[in-house]
């Protein structure tokens, strides 16, 4: 997952965790700007650190579940043990490469 695929999962994930709140209502909520909020679900702007973890209490997740892809569309496969092998396998390597994405992301934060 590229850095630019990343910051659209995040931007669909809070705007899927807010709901029906407002831009505003989560930022006075995460005591964050609006631009900010504005910003990232724009894909204009990266977050802190410190925003992220506010973010993320104001939506009630965890700062993970900000970037796990929810848009993928399930993979059909019969019930068979070989099956089951080959979905754990694809489970695994979507979970790693957002890790991967995940660390970058984040090591880049953390450098700043």
């Amino acid at each position: 997952m590229t850095e630019i695929e990343l910051a659209n999962v995040l931007s669909s994930n809070i705007k899927k965790y807010r709901g029906k709140m407002t831009q505003e209502a989560l930022a006075e909520k995460a005591g964050v700007s609006v631009q900010l909020v504005n910003g990232i679900e724009g894909r204009r702007k990266w977050v802190s650190k410190k925003s992220l973890s506010k973010l993320a209490a104001a939506l009630g997740v965890e700062v993970y579940q900000l970037f796990v892809p929810h848009d993928t569309k399930p993979i059909v496969i019969e019930e068979t043990p070989k099956n089951e092998r080959i979905r754990a396998q694809i489970t695994e390597e979507v979970v790693d490469d957002v890790r991967r994405a995940m660390t970058k992301v984040l090591d880049k934060i953390l450098k700043e």
